[in-house]
């Protein structure tokens, strides 16, 4: 079955067919066609007709997660987008939240502030609008949570050839228990689905772990100089181990300008979130904290501003992040996964400041835990710039280097887009 053939045979069932929008990363390649099922039904034809012609396709969740990379793809090819599967079932005695792709983390704390739960999911840095499920099986990293990879269970997932299995399960289990439990019995292959980039077995719902929403919290900040020191890594590993803070990350001056952040200080800045489930924990937590800054001579300050997310970065607006594809900035993201070790730290903070290309270049740090942290480049650069694409391509090249020289991975691979 040729490619026309197909589409036609799709359309004729009801099935959306459309031209792909624009992109706001420059690598890969838009695909012929989005094909958009409305059921599970929908998507079992679509992939059977796709498994028999052979056409090379890749699925994504509303195109808007990872560097808002809508509809890439390797090679001329097609997209199934599965943001019409949007159906959402939740557990509030057991704190889950069962969702389709087409789920987004606004949709999912609506539904929980509606039913009084004592839950919430935060969004990421691409927004709330984005995939619940798409987000996690990108191993997205969330406030307090860190990699959702371990907050996931019960996958409900479709093969390439359309055929449907709850992976790891015989389909006679108790529901609740299958979704309660992290991991179904014996061996199993939930790993495979992560970082698949669309390629793989398609994900057609997941449990989700809900985290409860914190009554009382606190926002710190520690501020320091310019340069990454071993007291400011041993300092924030002991929080981390401590269990002292929520959630944390650290930047340079250049990324919270880029996020809009308005500040005076010139150096880094850690930021820290402290929780309680009451007001005199929370107390007797900040006053831990301040303790442990003291004893690491780091200036602790107090922080009232959150992170805004990642959209500011392009001048989108949160509530239309579809608009991002068509403007004229586009934006990269790239990697590095560390040991949360000072001496590794700090040597390869000393190695990005020392690069012409990047000394000046946005980026974050974000904790997995106290054992490996993620150093996070975000490329901002001019669509239409010869320049500026220039320049993103020497970036993204240093950062390969300066990886490579330190025999380090690549943390995650959705929307990555250099040139290995």
């Amino acid at each position: 079955m040729s490619q026309t053939d197909l589409l036609d045979r799709l359309t004729n069932m009801g099935i959306t067919v459309r031209r792909s929008t624009a992109s706001t990363v420059v690598g890969g390649l838009p695909p012929d066609w989005v094909v958009e099922p409305a059921s599970l039904a929908q998507l079992t034809e679509t992939l059977h007709g796709l498994h028999d012609s052979e056409v090379p396709w890749r699925v994504d969740a509303l195109g808007r997660n990872w560097g808002y990379d809508d509809s890439r793809v390797r090679t001329p090819g097609v997209v199934v987008r599965l943001a019409r599967l949007d159906r959402m079932e939740l557990d509030l005695e057991l704190g889950l939240a069962t969702v389709q792709p087409g789920v987004t983390f606004a949709q999912l704390n609506a539904a929980l502030r509606d039913a009084g739960a004592r839950f919430h999911l935060p969004a990421p840095g691409s927004g709330p609008h984005t995939s619940v499920l798409g987000n996690a099986l990108d191993r997205g990293l969330l406030s307090g949570l860190g990699e959702r990879e371990r907050h996931c269970r019960d996958f409900l997932v479709m093969e390439r050839d359309g055929s449907l299995t709850r992976l790891g399960w015989t389909g006679a289990e108790d529901e609740r228990v299958r979704r309660a439990l992290p991991y179904p019995p014996g061996p199993h292959r939930q790993g495979s689905l992560f970082q698949a980039a669309g390629y793989g077995p398609v994900v057609v719902e997941l449990t989700h772990v809900l985290p409860v929403a914190p009554e009382h919290a606190l926002r710190l900040a520690v501020l320091t100089g310019p340069e990454l020191t071993g007291e400011l890594v041993h300092c924030w590993r002991e929080l981390l181990d401590a269990e002292l803070v929520t959630s944390s990350i650290l930047a340079p001056q250049a990324r919270r300008q880029a996020r809009g952040a308005v500040t005076t200080h010139d150096g880094l800045v850690l930021d820290l979130l402290v929780t309680a489930g009451s007001a005199p924990l929370l107390r007797a937590k900040a006053a831990e904290v301040q303790r442990l800054a003291r004893e690491y001579r780091q200036r602790l300050a107090f922080n009232a501003s959150a992170h805004a997310d990642d959209l500011r970065i392009l001048g989108g607006a949160a509530e239309r992040p579809e608009a991002v594809a068509e403007l004229g900035e586009g934006l990269e993201w790239h990697t590095v996964a560390l040991p949360f070790a000072p001496s590794a730290v700090t040597a390869f903070a000393q190695a990005v400041r020392a690069d012409a290309v990047l000394a000046d270049a946005p980026w974050t740090v974000r904790p997995l835990d106290a054992r490996a942290l993620v150093w996070l480049f975000p490329f901002v650069y001019r669509k239409d710039d010869p320049t500026g694409l220039d320049l993103l391509h020497r970036r993204v090249a240093a950062v390969d280097r300066i990886r490579d020289g330190f025999r380090l991975p690549a943390y995650r691979s959705g929307g990555v887009r250099g040139r290995r």
